[in-house]
């Protein structure tokens, strides 16, 4: 049983590695085909995706701005993924994980965004999970303190009314919202 076990991951692995084979030879391929024009564009977008994580919507919108035709745009977009210069979930992660911990966004707020730029399900689903709980409540809590800072004296259904306000702008969700609030102190 176990040397079935072996040899059926020996086979997924080189299968694996066909299909990478085959992806590199075909964008090759395509590379080869192309104008000289369509090379240059091909060559800025590479530079382009290596600066930062771009997801295949900013790429397109960029390629169309530079001046591609949109026969040009497919045949460059396939040779960025071929190359792993685009990877959506990849591009979904570090996304999700920039904005929750450096701009303090809730997962609503960057669902929503990564939803906007066209990803799969499944790469929004895993960067949802990139943050752990104990850090994003971390972070909700500062949220929560700070807004409490500027709120000052007031007290009342004003007040909190403001905290949820602010809140659920920022894209946290009644229920994450609670979780922190009855945590606060009174003021």
């Amino acid at each position: 049983m176990a040397k079935f076990i072996i040899s059926i991951s020996v086979c997924q692995k080189k299968f694996v590695l066909l299909q990478n084979l085959l992806a590199t030879a075909t964008s090759m391929n395509e590379t080869s085909r192309m104008t000289p024009a369509t090379r240059a564009l091909l060559d800025r977008a590479r530079r382009f995706c290596a600066l930062s994580e771009q997801c295949e919507t900013s790429v397109r919108q960029k390629l169309i701005a530079w001046g591609a035709a949109v026969a040009e745009v497919e045949p460059i977009i396939n040779s960025l993924r071929a190359d792993d210069y685009l990877n959506d979930s990849r591009y979904a992660c570090a996304y999700a994980e920039s904005k929750i911990l450096q701009q303090h966004w809730g997962r609503q707020k960057v669902l929503y965004q990564l939803r906007l730029k066209h990803l799969s399900k499944e790469a929004i689903a895993a960067s949802m999970k990139m943050v752990d709980d104990d850090t994003y409540y971390g972070i909700l809590r500062e949220e929560a303190d700070k807004k409490l800072r500027t709120l000052g004296d007031e007290q009342g259904a004003d007040y909190y009314r403001r905290l949820y306000s602010f809140l659920t702008s920022r894209g946290y969700t009644m229920s994450e919202i609670n979780h922190v609030i009855t945590n606060i102190p009174e003021q």
